[in-house]
């Protein structure tokens, strides 16, 4: 690393080696880089690279100035159509980050924000098939590809064909499962739009809203349909790093006979597989509250968010997990807030519904060990009376906290 020559009209900061000066430049906010990128030519072209490096789209989500016209990054395609692509820095792009609304077309009733982006992404899909920009991450909202613009249509596709690009890797795909707990349609992860070997991070899981099912046949047939959604869909994430999932809020009725599908198996056997995945999260009612899931050998990090029984903590209890550092756990006995054909009789659950205050439950023992860290979200989780004394036993110098954000994803 050579230092830049000594030069009397140069400021310290300038003649900093160029390695050195590009490490504090990345260090800096957005507005000191503008800033920056006034004082000379030299930190001009030095914060350049910097300040286009990362497309992020802006709050709030609608991206309209009050006079009608465009604010934020939507307008650098009107820009661009003014002066010319090549004049501005989009050879320097290398992510984008989109949030829930920027890939739906725009519809001027409900405010959706697509029509801000359509031109945008048009702009980018082109730039990446002539080889001018090489995007490395992308960031969205796959729950917006069920009304999308044609801009996203367009760049969705265009990544998918990302081995013609010039690209010098594999781009890594952020897929974020939107919040739509005032929607009532039922939606699926929409795997059709991607190259799954290029998704690195995904909120996997089906849309809140509740089927019309009829009979406990179709609840069935409804049931093995979103596992083989979810293992089809895993088996293609070759190269997936953190992985939320979902199911349901509400188990509405979930007969024991679910525990004997080998649909079950099938996907244990696709998330094992995922041997690079660093984090997983799991939330709700995952098709049985028995069905434990386990992670692959040496993540880091579990995040569990569930709604179990009597015989899951039983399973969980043998298991070793192994390699795991940072267990986060905010669980609740189903069997206390539904009644349903789960229940199958068990004897355990039968005892607790019928005296819940007075039952103690306790595991005995405890496979886990080696891990570093336990959080809770709040003392109110449910846990056997001997869960927290079997694992400070188990993880000599355990860090213990207690958080309070319950939405918060891994």
């Amino acid at each position: 690393m050579e230092a830049t020559a000594d030069h009397p009209d140069l400021s310290p900061l300038e003649q900093l080696p160029q390695e050195l000066l590009s490490d504090i430049i990345e260090h800096l906010e957005p507005k000191a880089m503008v800033s920056l990128v006034r004082v000379s030519k030299r930190l001009y072209n030095a914060t350049r690279p910097h300040i286009w490096h990362t497309l992020r789209s802006p709050q709030p989500v609608l991206h309209w100035a009050p006079n009608g016209g465009k604010t934020g990054i939507c307008k650098l395609d009107k820009i661009a159509e003014d002066i010319g692509v090549d004049a501005m820095g989009f050879v320097h792009v290398k992510r984008l980050l989109l949030k829930g609304g920027d890939l739906k077309k725009y519809d001027v009733w409900g405010g959706s924000s697509g029509m801000g982006f359509d031109g945008l992404l048009k702009m980018l899909s082109d730039l990446l098939l002539a080889g001018k920009i090489q995007l490395q991450q992308v960031e969205l909202c796959w729950c917006d590809i069920y009304q999308p613009s044609r801009g996203a249509l367009k760049l969705l596709s265009t990544l998918q064909r990302y081995k013609e690009l010039n690209l010098p890797q594999r781009p890594s795909i952020i897929a974020k499962m939107k919040d739509f707990a005032d929607r009532k349609d039922y939606f699926t992860f929409p795997s059709e739009f991607f190259a799954l070997e290029c998704i690195t991070s995904l909120q996997l899981g089906c849309g809140k809203g509740v089927r019309e099912i009829t009979t406990r046949s179709s609840r069935m047939e409804e049931t093995i349909a979103d596992i083989e959604l979810f293992t089809k869909t895993l088996q293609g994430t070759h190269f997936l790093q953190y992985l939320s999932i979902g199911w349901k809020d509400s188990i509405v009725d979930s007969p024991s006979a679910v525990l004997q599908l080998p649909e079950l198996e099938d996907l244990q056997s696709a998330i094992t597989n995922l041997k690079h995945l660093r984090g997983l999260g799991l939330t709700g009612y995952l098709f049985h509250p028995t069905f434990l899931i386990i992670p692959p050998e040496n993540t880091k990090q579990l995040t569990i968010k569930q709604e179990v029984s009597i015989e899951w903590w039983r399973k969980f209890a043998q298991c070793e997990f192994v390699g795991l550092e940072h267990l986060t756990m905010y669980t609740h006995h189903v069997g206390t807030e539904e009644t349903s054909q789960w229940l199958s009789g068990e004897e355990e659950e039968v005892i607790f519904r019928q005296s819940a205050d007075e039952f103690v439950f306790l595991l005995g023992d405890l496979a886990i060990s080696g891990l570093k860290r336990f959080s809770t979200f709040s003392e109110w989780y449910y846990c056997p009376d001997d869960f927290l004394d079997l694992l400070r036993k188990k993880n000599p110098g355990l860090q213990e906290v207690r958080r309070y954000d319950e939405n918060r994803d891994i």
